[in-house]
């Protein structure tokens, strides 16, 4: 009898301790209340025009601009985000070798260069963007994959307290392996918004929408996603009308900078 009692108490603690564990796992993976995932929107190629700052200025949400060194309105565009600090953050858009070698910018970082060249190109561009706190590469699909190129370019980096976003132009990118090494903030784009050019302005939104989409979906995965466009109109625009659709899902837009620290070292 008693052996019996005890074979059912042993059991009811086996079936109590199931149902804690079953619970805990259950909270853990539902959605929480309050946010359900965090984006940041990085919108690169400023520098060549102001043409787009009125309708960036309306987004009303934190972004980070990668401007291009030495073009024109490089200077005019950082200082512009200086004075609205709260709402965007400026990252230095570094011209590195692609494999196309197509529209390359002046003093683009090639993988064959030597050490000296890569360095005084480097630290010219970061000098001529003010106020920088991190560099992101443009294009760069071919130097991302060079270690020697890179490992130049982040330890500097380090040197400098400055954060890298890749861009991502190839899948097999150096750039996590060489920050993780050195202990460099790091982190990588999730979601390109609008690389491919559609013929209809219609095409072209509803394919930006639909990255929006994207973007959403990884952020509720990961817990946080990186989105890049370029400084366009249309995707400027597209961002603006979905932040209601965004925020409707419990998603909050933060500054790139707040990610950095999640996916860095």
């Amino acid at each position: 009898m008693k052996h019996g009692l005890s074979k059912n108490i042993f059991l009811l603690a086996l079936i109590l301790i199931f149902a804690i564990v079953v619970s805990v796992i259950i909270l853990y993976r539902a959605p929480h209340r309050g946010s359900q995932g965090q984006i940041a929107f990085v919108i690169d190629d400023w520098g060549y025009s102001l043409n787009n700052i009125d309708i960036l200025q309306e987004i009303d949400r934190p972004v980070t601009l990668a401007i291009l060194p030495h073009l024109r309105y490089s200077q005019e565009i950082s200082e512009m985000a200086r004075k609205h600090g709260d709402k965007y953050d400026v990252i230095l858009h570094l011209p590195l070798e692609s494999k196309s070698g197509k529209a390359q910018e002046q003093d683009t970082i090639r993988r064959n260069m030597k050490k000296e060249r890569v360095l005084s190109i480097l630290n010219d561009d970061i000098g001529g963007v003010s106020g920088i706190i991190g560099v992101s590469n443009h294009q760069g699909s071919k130097a991302t994959e060079n270690k020697d190129t890179m490992k130049i370019i982040l330890e500097e980096l380090k040197k400098r307290k400055l954060f890298f976003l890749d861009s991502r132009t190839t899948p097999v990118s150096v750039c996590g392996d060489i920050s993780g090494k050195i202990g460099l903030r790091h982190a990588e784009r999730d979601v390109f918004l609008d690389l491919v050019q559609k013929k209809e302005e219609r095409q072209y939104r509803d394919y930006i929408k639909k990255q929006i989409k994207n973007l959403i979906a990884i952020a509720r995965i990961k817990g946080s996603a990186i989105a890049i466009g370029h400084d366009k109109k249309l995707t400027l625009e597209v961002i603006k009308e979905s932040i209601p659709d965004i925020e409707k899902e419990n998603i909050k837009i933060v500054p790139l900078k707040i990610l950095m620290r999640r996916h860095g070292k």
